[in-house]
């Protein structure tokens, strides 16, 4: 493991019993992002080679790819994902969830609201 990638993997654990904030439940970013792999996941943070061996994760996304359903809708409506969201709800996630939703005193992430000059229909917000 390099340097980098063990530095990430100690930061994450460290946070790993912090209070959560989640901002896919909160609705500060999307509730989900789609992979180029196909899959549904909870949010694009989630998308790395580490998480990808958590076995609680795995079963998220056996239950997630597009080709097998008919919608998100469908996907989001899953035992896996209900319960999913449940579980942060009570203060449960993956470890990078609590690493990078976890509760501050101070916002990690700013969101804006962006106008097109005198034209309300292209109003969209972008949480960073």
């Amino acid at each position: 493991m390099t340097k980098v990638k063990q530095g990430i993997t100690e930061a994450v654990e460290s946070d790993k019993g912090s209070e959560l904030d989640p901002k896919c439940i909160s609705g500060a970013q999307e509730a989900f992002a789609i992979t180029n792999r196909g899959e549904v996941i909870p949010c694009c943070w989630l998308d790395t080679s580490i998480q990808r061996k958590d076995m609680d994760y795995g079963m998220l996304t056996l239950a997630s790819n597009l080709d097998d359903y008919d919608s998100i809708d469908e996907i989001l409506l899953q035992d896996e994902w209900v319960q999913f969201r449940n579980n942060l709800r009570q203060g449960k996630g993956f470890a990078l969830c609590h690493h990078v939703c976890k509760k501050r005193d101070t916002p990690q992430h700013k969101k804006m609201t962006i106008l097109s000059e005198g034209d309300e229909k292209n109003k969209w917000t972008k949480a960073t």
